[in-house]
């Protein structure tokens, strides 16, 4: 019988431990920069390399110049809503002559000073390129909260004409989206799987003009324009980047 309880405990034990891993891999994988992701220490090496190969473009106080805003709402408008790889990707491919490379730890240590200048905590554990998948930039308002101006993409039924406009019925709720062209391979058959929803858009500066796909199933991209907030009759717009077809027939 002892041993049988024993077993029974030693069972329990690795259960236990099995869930509270998988919990903690679950709440890893949904950190936000909120959740201090990066040391202090990390944020002043991060300082020095920004210094060094960065600021004569961004500003030294991060507020962009002859490159785009680092800081405050321009950031947050960037960045809301996607992952820090996102981050790191761009920084790989500054600047654009290709004058001035450095290795993956540098951009990583230059993410967590950005981070720091825009008030996130730090923490005890230095940030990690492993990890920049897993991190959510997330402003006061919360991951829900597409930014106003943000890039996105939503799916709805087109509807309109060239005189009066064109709207989307039916749409899907807003996204971030990081390439403002039509998606293709895997993005693609992502945005044919998402179902339509109960949201309406304005579409402006459509070009050209998508009268072929009146009464389709449509994926659109673009600057997100949010109503005015006294205006109850007022819609959202998108300021469109790219509209593709995804079925003849807003049916499916």
């Amino acid at each position: 019988m002892r041993v049988l309880i024993a077993g029974m405990v030693v069972l329990l034990a690795m259960a236990m431990s099995s869930e509270l891993a998988s919990t903690a891999g679950r709440l890893q994988k949904t950190a936000t920069v909120k959740d201090g992701v990066f040391t202090t220490g990390q944020a002043a090496r991060g300082r020095e390399r920004y210094e060094a190969t960065c600021q004569r473009c961004h500003g030294a106080d991060l507020t962009g110049g002859a490159g785009r805003s680092l800081t405050g709402v321009v950031f947050l408008r960037d960045w809301t809503g996607l992952t820090l790889d996102g981050l790191f990707e761009r920084m790989q491919s500054m600047p654009p002559d290709g004058s001035e490379t450095l290795s993956g730890d540098a951009y990583v240590d230059i993410i967590s000073y950005v981070l720091e200048r825009n008030g996130f905590p730090s923490g005890s554990a230095e940030l990690s390129s492993a990890r920049l998948s897993e991190v959510t930039v997330e402003g006061e308002d919360g991951p829900g909260v597409v930014p106003n101006f943000a890039l996105v993409r939503v799916v709805g039924c087109l509807t309109g004409s060239e005189s009066d406009g064109w709207q989307l019925l039916d749409s899907s709720p807003v996204v971030r989206a990081t390439d403002p062209t039509p998606s293709s391979g895997d993005g693609l058959s992502e945005a044919q799987g998402i179902p339509l929803g109960e949201d309406a858009f304005e579409l402006l500066y459509v070009f050209p003009s998508p009268a072929n796909y009146i009464g389709h199933k449509v994926e659109t991209k673009g600057l997100l324009i949010r109503a005015e907030d006294d205006n109850p009759d007022s819609v959202d717009s998108l300021n469109v980047t790219a509209v593709q077809s995804l079925s003849e027939s807003c049916e499916s």
